[in-house]
């Protein structure tokens, strides 16, 4: 099996509903059922040797990471955190659902519905979380690994991540869209394709 693989997972369920409330840097903890979600990946990464296991600091993704190095084998003093790996903050909407922002904000609601601006109340742009996201994937994948890393984060950050790691360009579409405990794959044979999509268990 030839050239470096990238495995991304984004984080089970929350206590805070993350299914339906807009959780950014919001810290909340995976349910019981988000951890059953990410103790059932391990059928799809048995065997793997995982090089390196980075996660995001907010405490649902650190445990989901945790989770899946005791499935890996890796030690837990092995895992990397980097900061850069949070989710968006969606500032004065956190933990809000969609119809909770409408009712709330429903000038913002209307102007982000329609593309005219790409920053929650009080929160960090869009844009400005792409280029954090970038940021940390030019960086991670120009590192000295050589065979598997996993990444547990957010669904932002696994969109943004492989956005830039294919590097499509702003305002194109994207296939993206990663549920809870699920588990995206890309590799590197002379060039970075993706193996598999937001698989879910």
């Amino acid at each position: 099996m030839s050239g470096r693989r990238l495995w991304l997972v984004r984080h089970g369920e929350t206590e805070g509903q993350s299914s339906v409330r807009f959780h950014g840097s919001n810290d909340v903890r995976l349910a019981e059922v988000g951890r059953a979600q990410i103790r059932a990946l391990g059928p799809l990464l048995a065997g793997v040797e995982f090089e390196r296991i980075v996660h995001s600091p907010l405490s649902r993704a650190a445990e989901s990471a945790a989770i899946l190095a005791g499935l890996s084998g890796l030690p837990l003093d092995r895992l990397g955190v980097d900061d850069r790996l949070r989710e968006i903050c969606f500032g004065a909407c956190e933990g809000l659902t969609e119809a909770e922002i409408a009712a709330s904000f429903p000038e913002f609601w209307r102007d982000y519905k329609a593309g005219r601006t790409d920053r929650f109340p009080d929160g960090e742009s869009r844009s400005g979380f792409a280029a954090r996201v970038a940021d940390w994937t030019r960086e991670f994948v120009a590192g000295p690994w050589r065979t598997d890393a996993l990444v547990v984060a957010h669904r932002g950050t696994v969109r943004y991540a492989l956005r830039a790691l294919f590097d499509l360009p702003d305002g194109v579409d994207d296939p993206f869209r990663v549920g809870l405990g699920s588990l995206s794959v890309a590799r590197e044979d002379g060039r970075w394709q993706l193996d598999l999509l937001g698989a879910l268990p």
